[in-house]
């Protein structure tokens, strides 16, 4: 595993985040870096870096940008959340790198661009991250996060309703049985 860590002082994120990652063994051989600061629009974020260089060598490279505090939260802080709702916050950004990892990187410039301007691929993208954490274990997490999330009073409703409208409900979680393979979505562009 190629991962590094920037401005991540917590102990428990650094080893919650390689647990995870362990899990994900397609993903070992990218460089991936974790770097907690200050983000508003999410807790977490995992997006490719693309730059001019990597678009001609192919060379991927992911970040996940982890927020000091959950979304819309001065008071929630990352380094306390439970752990399994840390694991599944991990689980699910993770499946979001095992998704892009078949787009070239011209690709997923246009991937990204469809993601901010469809609602339906959004949703595709948002489900098909939750399956890929599911199929590699994360079912409880998944569901533990994702209750953290709607059953938190301190938590705006905006964040709330937009958890409900472009992920995975509580109940579709429950429905994938650990034992049964997952149809996933084919996300596509």
């Amino acid at each position: 595993m190629n991962v590094i860590f920037k401005g991540v002082e917590d102990q428990r994120i650094k080893d919650s985040f390689l647990k995870v990652m362990k899990e994900y063994e397609s993903l070992h051989d990218y460089q991936i870096t974790l770097t907690q600061s200050r983000i508003k629009a999410s807790t977490m974020q995992a997006q490719p870096i693309i730059n001019l260089k990597s678009i001609f060598t192919g060379i991927k490279k992911y970040e996940i940008k982890l927020g000091v505090y959950v979304r819309d939260s001065e008071t929630i802080t990352v380094a306390d959340l439970p752990e399994d709702v840390l694991t599944g916050w991990f689980a699910h950004e993770l499946g979001h790198l095992v998704d892009y990892e078949a787009f070239s990187n011209i690709k997923m410039v246009l991937y990204g661009l469809k993601y901010l301007i469809s609602e339906k691929f959004k949703i595709k993208v948002e489900h098909a991250a939750d399956y890929i954490a599911i199929e590699n274990g994360f079912r409880d997490e998944i569901i533990a996060t994702k209750n953290f999330i709607l059953n938190h009073e301190t938590l705006e409703e905006a964040y709330k309703e937009q958890i409900r409208k472009y992920y995975l409900s509580v109940d579709d979680v429950i429905m994938c049985s650990k034992k049964e393979p997952l149809m996933k979505p084919k996300v596509g562009t």
